[in-house]
């Protein structure tokens, strides 16, 4: 609520609405003409005694009738100023008056303020007592009939039953809990109610209890209650920001003040009252549970107490702001809110002697119900929450935007704390420090208290009818409605000053916006405004035209897609990390947002989509309620197969013929993969998980477009002014989501860990070099960053196999071998293929080398680095892209046997080997420094393409001397052999005693490393065993130790020339220094890379 003008609505006098203390003059109670009406939907207690029991109230009147840009909602006013309605007492009952305040949020978020003095009022209406006697009598005689029919079992106990204490006690209990017409005074509730722009609740609460001072008092009050009512209304303005304001009650004047633009929002409830009502341990938990937007609900007999609770809880939230339902005061006619599929905090009256344990709360439906681990700390949690991506919304929007307000306070106080502490800005303790701001805060407070610095002019005689409003003592009069239906006419300054201004501005506006439409627009708005010309009271919402509609809902549709405007552009800048920063897309301090953050707050923002003007709400999730009625009507028409659609990459026919057949999936598939999840147990949680799999399979725009596109569905669960049937807004939406696709996201696989997930693998083999049938078994083992499937034996010639096991998550390695067995063992493996079933994520594990003894390097076993493969859409983003691809495993020329490297175009240069060296040391030491969970696999930089092993290969090949020695393939292996040979059998002098200590360590080391690979029960070959020394060197920082080991044995002179990099001491030296660089990280390799070896 800002402190601007808006222009007087018609029927609001000549006082610009918006500058008004306050907007409405309620009255609410009991209608003579309808008489005692039971409130059902208040949960009728018919056991209970007519003065117990509940009755509908209404708005007997409100002044003025209406205000355009504030529209009165009787329906809602009347159940929050009686919210258990009807209340009727006798004078043997207590009858002090009530106070109470409440909240009214509309849709666009904006709020109004509601005071209400509730006080009973004497009922002169003899059909009303006559009523109330004769359920008097029906609920005696029933009472009276279940009590004999209890004890009549026989008629001994029929006698016992009508002894003489028993009679007594029944009398008395009648005497106790009756209504007597010509013996009792029955009171009635009544409730005079003020609704302001913003919660003056001190001010109103002293205005209200004057009123009803001047109504019960002996002396009649000063001027005529329309008096004091038209004054509030229409003569007290809004104090500006950072001002105080006098205006006159019935008997003495009322002050309030109003923060400036600098200061923290106003809050007129008492934060002592909560803490004193809940306790610090209980408020702290409370707030907690607020600030992890869970579902809250407040329970108290006392209204006020609810709203002062609610108030300060959500007060402390500063700078944050509580985004979802909030409704301090519940109506009993609205308890099915407690239902909602979001979070809340809401407020429940408890009745007297009600046992709360009996209370029927809804089962949680938590937001982290898809989260693997319940147990996370605070801040993981919190940085999920829908106000704290608000809040980070608020400050990247603000660099473009004016700030929001309580941002801007925010800021300024930040940059105050930081100036204070010049000699270090960035010092941060867990020592408690003293707020600041606190003593200048209440120091202005007290300053505008002391000092007015605006007076509203005294309530004055209006133009009565003569012999209205008679003063009645204890009997609140029948106001004139014609002198309070309208403001003022006189020329007091402040109504000229604002209503001219304001006036001039409201033309320049409309004629702005009329310009701009087109003449059929034009017309139906002159149309729509006539119409509201003619009726006092605005209708209700669901039946104006869709021009009114759409106007009324503008705010919170073009909120809602400016919401995901901002969400997809930070997913997108989070994702693409630094160098979407240089590219100007965002800054750098928030490219460290965890994924799982703005992915559970995308999943928010879709299921408020899907809520926003429903029909009819159906189940916790608005969202799987759609998808499950548009689930049942493709079915009904067995669409299903008719439009299914294709995902994944177009695959090249391999040279054995063999492919993976086409993953074909549709929405409906992944609803079914969804709805055999059983670890998902809520609607909601069933929603965010097809959320999450459609976005990780980059089909969540197409799946949403292909679910809107079914219209009649879409208009059967929507109203007429539902974002989902803006078809402007819907657009850009789907356009917004379409963008996520540009990256990568494994939010589905990363986050259900432990569901069962199909796989289908398929075996290429070269079969133009290969025979094209093996007698060998062959067996696979596929490996991933969550787990491994074990050895699974391959049928005899069947390359394809399907297979389910708990999910892998990101698939790193695939082990493949068979046992020898059989004339035709020998298989020459181009690459193996693995698809996850659900996601339809495609990995490519390279091989293109021979299993088979005697031939290649004689491995039976080979461990294959996989890369996640790409749809051809994905592959021209990358294009577009800056950001490098994944680290692809080795390639089929790199894992070829020495001899095919002797030829000229494949050998590099000693240039290149050090670069490929440095860039693969480089890239490790970059993985650690990034934050955890934004690492990438550790395994792709060992052992992949590009990667450390690899580099090492190529010093290692550098100036060997020959690849055959008399016409058998010679590998590194063969030479690392040598030298543990050389190091066994021979016992090295050294001038330097601890330097023979120490090489005598390294020399035994390296030895019992390559042992224990050469015995390893493994078919490994020997690049592969090379693989794995350099692996367990890395892990165990012993690579800088081995490499001048290997350089200075004599066994390298015989086997590498002169020229040869591991010959020439200063590439020694430099290549020990890189190696040295990656000593201080703490590596840990995947099991499928060392295993069965045992150091």
């Amino acid at each position: 609520m800002s402190g601007s003008c808006a222009a007087p609505g018609p029927g609001s006098g000549s006082s610009p609405a918006a500058c008004r203390f306050a907007h409405y003059f309620v009255l609410c109670g009991i209608d003579a003409d309808s008489g005692l009406e039971p409130d059902e939907l208040a949960g009728e207690n018919f056991d209970q005694s007519p003065l117990r029991r509940t009755f509908k109230s209404k708005v007997l009147a409100h002044y003025p009738q209406n205000i355009e840009w504030n529209p009165f909602d009787q329906d809602a006013v009347n159940m929050l100023c009686m919210p258990k309605g009807l209340s009727f007492r006798t004078q043997t009952d207590n009858k002090d008056p009530q106070f109470h305040s409440f909240i009214i949020t509309r849709e666009d978020g904006s709020r109004t303020y509601g005071f209400v003095l509730t006080f009973y009022e004497e009922v002169t209406s003899k059909q009303i007592c006559t009523a109330m006697q004769t359920l008097y009598q029906m609920h005696n005689a029933e009472h009276y009939s279940s009590v004999y029919a209890s004890s009549s079992c026989s008629m001994d106990s029929l006698a016992s039953s009508l002894d003489e204490g028993d009679t007594t006690s029944l009398l008395k209990l009648q005497r106790y809990n009756s209504y007597d017409i010509s013996r009792d005074t029955l009171y009635v509730s009544k409730s005079i109610c003020l609704i302001t722009p913003l919660p003056f609740m001190q001010a109103c609460k002293k205005f209200l209890i004057q009123l009803y001072k001047a109504v019960t008092s002996q002396q009649p009050p000063p001027l005529p209650l329309e008096s004091y009512i038209h004054n509030i209304l229409y003569e007290v303005p809004l104090p500006p920001p950072g001002r105080s304001l006098k205006f006159y009650g019935v008997y003495e004047p009322v002050i309030c003040q109003r923060p400036g633009p600098s200061e923290l929002p106003l809050s007129d409830y008492p934060l002592r009252e909560a803490f004193e009502l809940l306790g610090l341990e209980n408020l702290v938990q409370v707030f907690t549970c607020v600030l992890l937007e869970m579902q809250i609900l407040l329970y108290s007999q006392d209204y006020q107490r609810l709203m002062t609770v609610a108030e300060g809880i959500t007060t402390l939230l500063f700078p944050f702001q509580w985004q979802h339902v909030y409704v301090p005061i519940l109506p009993a006619s609205l308890l099915h809110f407690l239902d909602a599929p979001v979070p809340y905090l809401m407020g429940l009256q408890s009745k007297e002697g009600t046992d709360r344990s009996k209370l029927e709360l809804p089962q949680e439906a938590s937001f982290l119900s898809d989260q693997p681990e319940p147990y996370l700390p605070f801040l993981s949690r919190f940085i999920e929450t829908q106000m704290f991506a608000t809040f980070i919304d608020n400050k990247i929007m603000s660099q473009w935007e004016e700030k929001d307000p309580l941002l801007r306070v925010f800021d300024t106080r930040i940059d105050k704390i930081r100036l204070y502490n010049v000699r270090a800005p960035t010092l941060r303790t867990s020592i408690y420090q003293k707020c600041s701001t606190l003593k200048e805060a209440a120091q202005s407070i007290e300053q505008r208290l002391m000092k007015m610095d605006h007076t509203a002019i005294h309530p004055h005689l209006l133009d009565m009818k003569i012999g209205q409003g008679k003063y009645e003592q204890g009997f609140f009069p029948k106001l004139q409605s014609d002198v309070l239906a309208t403001g003022p006419t006189s020329n007091n300054r402040w109504v000229s000053r604002s209503a001219t201004a304001q006036r001039r501005k409201e033309r320049l506006r409309q004629h702005s916006e009329h310009v701009g439409l087109d003449n059929d627009l034009r017309e139906k708005y002159m149309q729509e405004a006539r119409s509201l010309g003619k009726n006092l009271r605005q209708p209700k919402l669901s039946d104006l035209s869709p021009a009114v509609i759409a106007q009324t809902n503008c705010k919170f549709v073009e909120g809602l897609l400016k919401e995901c405007r901002m969400k997809t552009k930070r997913m997108l800048v989070e994702k693409m990390g630094h160098e979407a920063v240089e590219l100007g897309h965002g800054e750098a301090n928030i490219t460290g947002l965890e994924e799982n953050t703005l992915i559970a707050s995308l999943c928010d923002l879709l299921e408020r989509i899907w809520s926003h003007g429903l029909q009819v709400k159906q189940g916790k999730s608005a969202l799987w309620s759609h998808l499950i009625q548009f689930q049942d009507r493709e079915e009904k028409q067995e669409h299903l197969a008719e439009s299914p659609v294709a995902l994944g990459p177009e695959r090249r026919k391999s040279d054995s013929g063999v492919m993976l057949p086409t993953l074909r999936v549709s929405l409906i598939q992944d609803m079914r993969h969804i709805q055999n999840m059983s670890e998902i147990k809520t609607d909601v949680g069933r929603a965010r998980a097809w959320i999450r799999l459609s976005l990780e399979k980059k089909l969540l725009s197409q799946h949403l477009k292909q679910l809107l596109s079914n219209q009649p569905l879409t208009k059967k669960l929507y109203k007429r002014y539902a974002f989902l049937r803006c078809e402007e807004e819907r657009e850009q939406f789907l356009y917004h989501l379409l963008s996520l696709n540009a990256v990568d996201y494994f939010c589905f696989t990363s986050v259900f860990t432990t569901i069962m997930i199909p796989y289908r693998s398929v075996i290429i083999p070269i079969k133009k070099l290969s025979n094209a049938i093996i007698t060998s078994n062959p067996w696979i083992c596929v490996s991933g960053e969550l787990g491994d499937t074990g050895v699974m034996q391959i049928p005899k010639n069947l390359l394809e196999m399907t297979f389910e096991c708990q999910n892998l998550g990101k698939l790193t390695t695939v082990q493949i071998g068979h046992d020898n067995s059989g004339l035709l063992a020998k298989w020459l493996v181009d690459c193996v293929m693995v698809r996850n079933e659900i996601t339809g994520h495609t990995y490519r594990f390279p091989c293109g080398r021979w299993l088979g003894k005697g031939i290649d390097d004689g491995s039976l076993e080979r461990i294959l680095i996989g890369e996640l493969m790409t749809s051809a859409s994905d592959e021209d983003l990358v294009k577009q892209c800056r950001t490098p691809p994944q680290q692809k495993s080795p390639t089929t020329a790199r894992r070829l046997s020495i001899t095919s490297l002797t030829g000229k175009n494949n050998k590099p240069n000693a240039g290149q080997i050090q670069e490929g060296i440095g860039e693969a040391v480089n890239n490790i030491v970059k993985h650690f420094h990034k934050p955890e969970k934004e690492r990438g696999s550790l395994t792709v930089l060992l052992c992949g393409e590009n990667g450390l092993v690899a580099a090492l290969e190529q010093v290692f090949h550098h100036g060997f001397k020959s690849a055959r020695i008399f016409h058998k393939n010679v590998f590194i292996w063969d030479f690392i052999e040598k030298v543990v040979a050389y190091f066994e059998t021979t016992d090295q002098i050294l001038d330097n005693e601890d330097d023979v200590l120490i090489q005598k360590s390294s020399c035994k080391t390296f030895c019992h490393y390559v042992n224990a690979i050469n015995t390893a029960p493994r078919n490994i070959g020997k690049d592969g065993k090379f693989q794995i020394l350099v692996c367990l060197g890395t892990r165990d920082r012993l690579l800088p130790q081995w490499i001048p080991l290997l350089a200075e044995c004599p066994a390298i002179t015989r086997m590498y020339e002169e020229s040869a990099l591991l010959r020439d001491r200063m590439t020694v030296n430099s290549l020990i220094r890189i190696l040295q660089t990656i000593q201080d990280f703490t590596i840990v390799l995947e099991g499928s890379l060392i295993k069965g070896v045992d150091v």
